[in-house]
């Protein structure tokens, strides 16, 4: 049945046009996994959050749908998706898009290495690099939706390919998207990670959902930037994740004498 319900894509789409040339120093983001855009009231949540950002990280996302027009003739974003599956029945494809009102340098898309059991599908994740208006180095920023139903192992394999786009660069990084930690092992293992990249979790004050075993799926790591604010928008209900808005700014190089 799912053979023929789903059919792989695995590539990129890049739409839209950034409207600034440089990233900072005060940055402002949401992340979101907006559900497949399938709940009542989705595009007017995603107008009203995603209208002062600078960086808009969603997944879950798609493409080929009655709302491509925000995202293929936005002259304020350029937007870059990474496509995991089409849905044959409708033609819609679902992946990770990130969206920035600065143009990427560079940009890295990658796939799990296993498939989900049901739907025989992958999941994805996206890095793009942003130049810096107080620094000379540039900001990396990694997108991710890692897989779900499957054993400790292959969870693990997926979060190593993760941080491996993190490897050689020496710059700023922002981690986020929806990381399915909904066991305490998968939590530590990413902590691990984290820790070893010398990355900090972003302290996000919020309630459990029982849909999600009462564990946060979604998550934010930083390195050099400053965060001066994190919020959970509670009161949004159009996906089964809350959205999550955050106010960043870039730290100052250390002056050596």
């Amino acid at each position: 049945m799912f053979k023929n319900r789903y059919s792989p894509v695995e590539s990129l789409k890049i739409m839209g046009h950034a409207s600034k040339q440089l990233m900072g120093p005060n940055i402002e983001v949401l992340l979101w996994n907006v559900f497949k855009c399938k709940k009542k009231g989705w595009r007017d949540d995603f107008i009203k959050l995603g209208d002062d950002k600078d960086l808009i990280l969603l997944q879950e996302a798609i493409v080929n749908s009655p709302f491509d027009f925000h995202f293929k003739k936005s002259l304020k974003y350029q937007w870059m998706m990474a496509r995991s599956f089409r849905l044959v029945k409708t033609n819609i494809e679902t992946g990770v898009k990130t969206g920035s009102t600065v143009a990427a340098k560079k940009h890295f898309f990658s796939t799990s290495k296993h498939f989900e059991p049901f739907s025989k599908t992958k999941k994805m994740s996206l890095a793009t690099l942003y130049p810096l208006q107080t620094l000379r180095e540039s900001l990396l920023v990694v997108n991710s939706h890692l897989i779900n139903f499957v054993s400790f192992e292959k969870f693990r394999a997926h979060l190593d390919q993760v941080f491996q786009t993190l490897e050689h660069h020496d710059g700023p990084i922002l981690l986020a998207g929806d990381f399915n930690t909904w066991n305490g092992k998968r939590l530590k293992y990413f902590n691990l990670l984290a820790k070893s990249f010398s990355l900090t979790e972003v302290e996000i004050t919020r309630k459990p959902r029982l849909n999600h075993l009462f564990q946060h799926l979604d998550h934010v790591y930083c390195r050099g930037l400053t965060v001066v604010d994190a919020q959970v928008h509670t009161d949004i209900h159009s996906s089964d994740h809350f959205p999550i808005s955050l106010s960043l700014r870039t730290c100052h190089p250390a002056v050596t004498i």
